[in-house]
């Protein structure tokens, strides 16, 4: 059925296809990207500005509670004291109740705004860091590397760690 010459490139090509496999070693490294993140000084600059950032909305947020306070702690001697007629007092509540809304909202908006922030420092870092991951992934033949950081690897054969590479590429 088969002749020797088909059985003879069978065994060739099986042998051939086997040798390639051996000497095609896969190479895997890891790196823990939340650390290398905090040791970068352009993260550090973008922590230092989203701080500044942060603060500036916080005080605005304690200025709106003070006034809130203000003006409770007013309405609340002025109901005590008999001074105001019903309609008053709930026109005087409403008022309350309307600040209140307007300072949750506030808040609200404000941690929305802080998360934008935030995320617009950090990309361009983000950005140049996976830049800098994948030349060295290319320059020094490694098929994946994995971030540590995530928790998201139950487990790992040994795997060389690539942050010293990554930080060289980012020049720190």
């Amino acid at each position: 059925m088969f002749s020797k010459t088909s059985f003879c490139f069978l065994l060739a090509l099986l042998i051939g296809a086997t040798t390639m496999s051996a000497q095609t070693t896969l190479k895997y490294g890891h790196m823990n990207l939340g650390n290398l993140l905090e040791s970068l000084p352009d993260t550090k600059t973008a922590n230092d500005d989203l701080k500044i950032f942060t603060d500036k909305l916080t005080a605005k947020d304690d200025s709106l509670t003070k006034s809130f306070q203000a003006q409770y702690t007013k309405f609340e001697a002025d109901y005590n004291a008999g001074t105001m007629t019903p309609v008053q007092s709930q026109a005087g509540q409403a008022a309350l109740q309307k600040l209140q809304e307007d300072i949750q909202k506030f808040e609200q908006d404000a941690q929305q705004v802080i998360a934008t922030k935030r995320e617009e420092l950090l990309k361009p870092i983000l950005t140049k860091v996976n830049d800098a991951v994948k030349v060295v992934a290319k320059e020094n033949g490694y098929v994946m590397i994995f971030d540590t950081s995530s928790g998201a690897m139950l487990f790992a054969a040994e795997t060389d760690d690539v942050v010293a590479l990554v930080k060289k590429k980012l020049g720190i």
